[in-house]
C-alpha cells in the first residue's frame, strides 16, 4: 500500500448513527413518505430523492461498498494496483459484464468528467472532499461526503453504512457488516494461541524514520477482534504483519538486520489490498487469509 496513501468501532457507529437519527427525526436508512432519504454528513446532509440508478464512486473505495449491495457503478476511483476497472479480485465478479468509467484523484476529484457522465447519485466518501467541491458536484447530482470525522480513511463501518444508506440498502448493508464481525471473531476462537500477543500492523516499506505503523488507528481494529493486543511500539510485539506487495518489498525489510531478527508475517499483493481497502467485500478475505500466516509466523 503507498505510503502516501496510508492510512473506530462498533460503539463510534452507534453513536454516530444515533447523532442521525436525532438529526433526521428518523432512523438511519429510514425511507420517509415521500420515497427518499437522507443522509447526513460533513458539509450538511443530502437528499436522495429515490433509489439511484446511475452511481459514481468519486473515493479511493466507495466502490467496494456499493458492489457489495448490488450496485453497479457507472463510474469508479482507481487507486493503487492497476487493477482493472480499478476494481480488485474479491469484488470483480459483482461487475459482471459491467465496465465502468475509471477516474482518478491525481489532479483532484475530476467534476466536468464526472458531470459529462450524467449521474444521479455521487458517492464521494474517502475523497478528500472540500466544500468548495462539494458545491460543485451537489450541482451535478446528490453527492454524499465524508461523515466528518476524516477527509480520507474514516471507520470503515460509518463509511459503509452511509453508502448502504444513500442507496437505500441500510439493512442489506448492516447485515453484512455484521457477517464480517463474525468472520473476524471466528478467526479468534479458532486460533486461541492469539489471544493476549501483542502485534503491530505496518505498511509495506520503510519510511524516512523506518516502519511506519498503518494509520488510521481503526485499520487495527480486526486484529484486536482476533483476539491480539496492539503493541505499543516495535520492541514490544510478538509479531510484526506487513503489507509487503511483492517479494521485493519484503526482501528489502529481510534485509534490515533489526527487523530480520523479529517475527514478521508478509502479505501478498491480494491480502495487502483488501487490509487498504478494509470493505465488507475485502475484509472477508483478510479474515481467511491473514491467521494462517500470522500462525505461521508466531509458531
Amino acid at each position: 500500500m503507498p505510503a502516501s496513501l496510508s492510512r473506530r468501532s462498533f460503539l463510534a457507529l452507534s453513536a454516530g448513527a444515533a447523532a442521525l437519527a436525532a438529526a433526521c427525526g428518523s432512523e438511519p436508512g429510514e425511507v420517509a413518505d415521500d420515497g427518499s432519504v437522507t443522509v447526513k454528513h460533513v458539509f450538511g446532509e443530502t437528499k436522495i430523492p429515490a433509489p439511484p440508478e446511475r452511481v459514481v464512486s468519486a473515493g479511493l473505495t466507495g466502490q467496494d461498498e456499493l458492489l457489495a449491495v448490488g450496485v453497479i457503478p457507472i463510474a469508479v476511483t482507481d487507486w493503487f494496483g492497476g487493477e482493472p476497472f480499478g476494481v480488485w479480485p474479491w469484488a470483480r465478479p459483482k461487475l459482471g459484464g459491467a465496465q465502468p468509467v475509471v477516474l482518478n484523484l491525481v489532479d483532484g476529484i475530476p467534476v466536468d468528467q464526472i458531470a459529462s457522465l450524467r449521474p444521479d447519485l455521487i458517492i464521494a466518501t474517502n475523497a478528500g472532499l472540500d466544500r468548495d467541491t462539494y458545491d460543485r458536484l451537489t450541482a451535478v447530482a446528490p453527492t454524499v461526503a465524508q461523515s466528518g470525522q476524516d477527509a480520507f480513511f474514516e471507520p470503515w463501518k460509518v463509511q459503509a453504512s452511509a453508502i448502504g444508506q444513500a442507496v437505500f440498502k441500510h439493512d442489506e448493508m448492516q447485515a453484512l457488516i455484521a457477517a464480517v464481525d463474525e468472520r473476524f471473531a471466528a478467526a479468534a476462537t479458532n486460533n486461541a494461541q492469539f489471544a493476549g500477543k501483542k502485534i503491530l500492523l505496518l505498511e509495506g516499506t520503510l519510511g524516512p524514520d523506518g516502519p511506519t505503523v498503518m494509520s488510521p488507528a481503526w485499520r487495527s481494529e480486526f486484529l484486536t477482534q482476533m483476539g491480539f493486543a496492539v503493541a505499543d511500539d516495535l520492541s514490544s510485539a510478538d509479531v510484526l504483519v506487513w503489507s509487503t506487495e511483492n517479494d521485493e518489498q519484503r526482501a528489502a525489510l529481510l534485509a534490515d538486520p533489526a527487523i530480520n531478527r523479529r517475527r514478521n508475517a508478509f502479505t501478498g499483493k491480494e491480502l495487502a489490498g483488501a487490509i487498504a481497502f478494509a470493505s465488507p467485500l475485502s475484509y472477508p478475505v483478510v479474515a481467511e487469509q491473514l491467521p494462517a500466516l500470522i500462525a505461521g509466523a508466531i509458531a
